[in-house]
This record gives structure tokens, C-alpha cells and sequence, in this order.
């Protein structure tokens, strides 16, 4: 059934990154019994992420009720960005003379095509502003992409966000650029989770010069295209003795076997005690399949087929060895009483 009225209250909001609390113990207004309402802007909180930890406190107490109080929710407070005192420019790497900068207001473009050699930088320097504050703030996508004019290569470099500069040594981003002069174009990329109007603005055109030589034999090689495939090649085993050596430590191996063969013979082997019982029979099957099994071991099969095998040729070679035990040892009791 219905719970009745409830009491919802934003116990706070706290700026994630900033920690900054903005409102606590707000209460929501009630649209109808099942929409609550917080006008959470009312608190006018900057830019970024914030965490509302709400509770509900019904008009009858239910011990039945749970979840009622620490309840989070993320909420986001977006803004418009505007960008000034943009200045675009080139300097030389030593320093040896001031950059020649040029001011560009947004959404214009520089009139001029800027030179710059391998031996230079360019500088862009901007300034983001919050329109709702007027204070400063940073994106967390600045990006300043060239692009040759030629070829459409495009080359894209990460700004400083602290200082929202660009400085580009041309010299040291030559392979970038795969050392192609040419005129390019240069774009500036803003955007960020809290931004509404991200924008990409056509900044100017800039000259670069490379030194004669260094360009790529194929310059049409296109760096994310497939690599050639990598080729793994293993260590090559170790060679093995002679087949005469296996053949004589074979030998070495089975001699006692057969010397004790040829000694039998020569003393002559008494075979009538043998019992010829199933027990007696089925025990040396089983013992004569179990060496069978070691050597399969040794030539074919894994530790963990073994394993199996000898598992189930375990069993039957206890129980048969078992009953010929006792059958020996009840003979030799029934011998000794005669």
C-alpha cells in the first residue's frame, strides 16, 4: 500500500574536486506523492561535479522502510566558456630574440601566414574564461591540430592545461611532421565535460621549413597502416647423440635381465610352487601392465595420463595381490600344522 507524504531533504552537496560544501539540510518541494523537487541552482555552485547525499523520512515511522537516508546522486553543473587575449606567434628555441606574436580575436582568423623553420616555435598563448563568473578555468581537451595542406596529414599536440599555452618546437616534432615543409593549417580544439559550447576555431596558416634530405623515401607510408608480422623464431633444439649411444646404454639397462635369465637357466628355475589361481594370474598381469604403463611413459604419454592409467590399474592389482598374499600364508599355515 501507499506509504503516505514523505519529508525529502538534501542533507548536503559538496563540490567533488573542491570538497566546497554548497547547501545543507535543504528541503525538496513535493510536485505530487511521488515527485520531489530541489532547485539545486538556487545555491549557485561553479562549474563541475557535485554529490547530494538526500534523505526521506516518512509521515508515519515503518521500521519496514530501509534505504531511506544516505542515498547519493551526481549531479553536473555545466557552463559557456569564452576565450580571450589569444596570441599566436613564433620564437626562436635559444630565446635569443623576443617571439613576434600576433592577436587574434575569436571567431576571427590571423591575416598573415606565419614562417617557422626547424630551427623555431610556435607559441599560441589563450585565455578561458567561465561567462557565468568571469573567472578563469581550464579544459580538460585542448588540443592544437596542424594539418598540411598538401596531403591532409593532420598532427595534433596537447596544450598545457595549466598554463593554456602551446609552445611547439618544430625541430624536435620534425618526425611528426615526417620532415614535409609545406604550408599548414592550425586549428584549436576546446571541450570538456562541464562546457556547453565546445568549439573548434581555424586559428591561421602557418609555413614550416625542414631540411632538404631528411623526407621520408615513401612518403606516402601511412604510420596506423599494418605492420609487417612479427615472426617468433624459437630456439632451435639441441643436437642428439649418436644413435649408437641410446643403443649401447639399452643394452646397459636390460643386461641385468638378462643375466638373470641366462642364471635361471644355467640353475635351473623351480616353477612348480607357482600358484595358478585367478589371483596368482590376474596380480602379474596387472604387475606386468603397470611396467608396460612406464615405459608408454617414458615414450608417449603425459605425468597426467599416466596418472589415470595407473589409477585404474591400482585397484585390481591390490585386490589380486591381496588374496595371493593370503592364499601363500594360509598354505604355509595349513603346511606347518601337517
Amino acid at each position: 500500500g501507499s506509504i503516505g507524504s514523505l519529508t525529502v531533504t538534501a542533507d548536503s552537496a559538496k563540490h567533488i574536486s573542491s570538497e566546497a560544501i554548497v547547501l545543507s539540510k535543504k528541503p525538496f518541494t513535493s510536485k505530487d506523492s511521488s515527485t520531489y523537487e530541489l532547485n539545486f541552482m538556487q545555491a549557485k555552485p561553479v562549474r563541475g561535479f557535485y554529490k547530494i547525499i538526500i534523505s526521506a523520512k516518512p509521515s508515519k515511522e515503518d521500521k519496514k522502510l530501509l534505504g531511506l537516508t544516505g542515498a547519493e546522486v551526481e549531479v553536473k553543473v555545466t557552463t559557456q566558456v569564452s576565450i580571450e587575449n589569444v596570441e599566436i606567434g613564433v620564437a626562436d628555441k635559444d630565446q635569443t630574440t623576443a617571439a613576434r606574436t600576433t592577436k587574434v580575436q575569436y571567431p576571427g582568423k590571423a591575416s598573415t601566414v606565419f614562417e617557422a623553420d626547424y630551427h623555431q616555435k610556435i607559441i599560441v598563448k589563450f585565455q578561458l574564461k567561465d561567462k557565468a563568473d568571469g573567472t578563469k578555468m581550464s579544459a580538460h581537451q585542448t588540443f592544437l591540430k596542424l594539418t598540411n595542406q598538401k596531403t591532409n596529414q593532420e598532427i595534433i599536440f596537447v596544450a598545457d592545461a595549466a598554463s593554456n599555452k602551446f609552445d611547439l618546437d618544430i625541430g624536435s616534432s620534425a618526425g611528426q611532421f615526417g620532415h614535409l615543409s609545406g604550408k599548414y593549417s592550425m586549428e584549436l580544439i576546446i571541450g570538456d565535460a562541464v562546457i556547453e559550447n565546445p568549439f573548434s576555431w581555424a586559428l591561421g596558416e602557418v609555413n614550416l621549413n625542414f631540411p632538404e634530405g631528411q623526407t621520408p623515401k615513401d612518403k606516402g607510408l601511412d604510420r596506423y597502416a599494418k605492420k609487417p608480422e612479427i615472426k617468433h623464431l624459437f630456439r632451435e633444439p639441441e643436437k642428439r647423440p649418436a644413435a649408437v649411444v641410446s643403443t649401447v646404454f639399452t643394452f646397459l639397462v636390460l643386461a641385468p635381465v638378462l643375466i638373470l635369465v641366462l642364471l635361471w637357466m644355467k640353475i635351473g628355475v623351480n616353477v612348480s610352487n607357482f600358484p595358478m589361481s585367478l589371483s596368482a594370474v590376474g596380480f602379474h598381469l596387472c604387475l606386468a601392465a603397470i611396467f608396460g604403463l612406464y615405459y608408454l611413459y617414458w615414450v608417449e604419454l603425459n605425468m597426467f595420463q599416466t596418472v589415470r592409467y595407473l589409477g585404474l590399474l591400482a585397484l585390481p592389482t591390490f585386490i589380486f595381490g591381496n588374496r595371493l598374499l593370503s592364499g601363500i600364508a594360509s598354505k604355509r599355515k595349513g603346511e606347518k600344522k601337517v
